[in-house]
């Protein structure tokens, strides 16, 4: 049965599938598993006299994005459930803003599964034209029903159509469990001792920013833990969806809900909100500052790291995550308004 997307989240252990015995029986994966994560880790521009600003830059992935991650695991989780039984029998669902769903398209198309996606109607061209380039299907949604519209045409869907398995990133726990495995682990290595002050990330399903917190209070038991999603309809707000434009790859969820994983997390997590257009300008200060691309995801992750690290002093260490490099829609965007 599909949980309701506000349903209490299962107490756990939540263990990974078993990605060596997966490899095995789809050798395909494997070249995509070797490239995946071992993300560099940039100091990035920070406030006169303030803590220092790490960046885990994503887009060095191999679809270019932290969602590779989740696909990857969401993919070989679905892979463990099908068993033995033949692939052409496995048919996945799922919705997406942009990122996940290329990241998906690229493995289904790998593995030659069948996959359908449902997206909002404000899609970049470019996904959509990648999405029929691998011959998948995809269902467009208004952008004034907002992502949450997304999701319940997604869950109306499976629930319409059960030979088709929803892969569910908001609730499948392997989302967090691979950041807290991969991404959390990595950047420890990373600081090789250092104990970070601050981590910052923007929430779309809430992953990255609590996977990677569950492993970095091993070392840093007092660590801030700071949410960011776009002003324009910010985590848990009691407004309705809308379809004002937003920064990419994060939103609220609208009518007062809110993303199980952090809600799971409860008051430890503070909350920041950045305007479409702050982080579009930010992407291209960004590059200017330090010659790195980030999307607006990323940009906003930045300016909110920035406004924190400004709180804290000299010798603190806030960490952030550059989810892409941006997608040329974006880039065209940021890039018009210093025209």
């Amino acid at each position: 049965m599909i949980q309701p997307l506000q349903a209490e989240l299962s107490a756990g252990p939540f263990p990974l599938p078993d990605f060596p015995a997966l490899h095995r029986a789809h050798p395909r994966l494997v070249p995509f598993a070797r490239q995946l994560g071992g993300t560099s880790l940039r100091e990035v521009p920070g406030p006169p006299g303030g803590a220092r600003i790490l960046a885990k830059c994503e887009g060095e992935n191999p679809v270019g994005s932290v969602k590779d991650r989740v696909a990857y695991a969401l993919i070989c989780s679905a892979l463990e459930r099908h068993g033995d039984r033949d692939l052409s029998e496995l048919r996945l669902l799922e919705y997406s803003g942009g990122n996940l769903a290329r990241a998906l398209a690229h493995l289904g198309a790998l593995l030659g599964i069948h996959m359908k996606f449902v997206v909002p109607s404000v899609t970049p061209p470019s996904l959509l034209d990648t999405l029929t380039g691998y011959g998948f299907e995809y269902a467009l949604v208004d952008k004034e029903l907002g992502f949450l519209g997304v999701i319940e045409e997604t869950l109306a869907l499976a629930a319409a159509q059960p030979e088709w398995t929803l892969l569910y990133q908001h609730r499948n726990e392997v989302n967090p469990a691979f950041h807290a495995a991969t991404t959390g682990a990595e950047l420890l290595d990373q600081l090789d001792g250092v104990r970070p002050a601050a981590w910052v990330a923007s929430i779309g399903s809430g992953g990255t920013l609590t996977g990677v917190r569950s492993r970095l209070l091993e070392v840093a038991p007092g660590l801030r833990t700071v949410g960011v999603t776009p002003a324009e309809l910010p985590y848990g707000s009691p407004l309705p969806p809308n379809g004002l434009p937003k920064y990419t790859g994060a939103t609220g969820l609208g009518n007062g809900l809110h993303q199980p994983f952090v809600r799971r997390h409860g008051d430890a997590i503070e909350h920041r909100t950045v305007a479409r257009d702050e982080a579009l300008d930010g992407m291209v200060e960004l590059h200017a500052l330090s010659g790195l691309r980030a999307g607006s995801s990323g940009a906003a992750n930045w300016l909110a790291a920035r406004a924190v690290a400004a709180e804290l002093p000299s010798d603190a260490v806030v960490l952030t995550v550059f989810p892409d490099a941006g997608s040329p829609e974006d880039w065209d965007l940021a890039r018009s308004r210093r025209a």
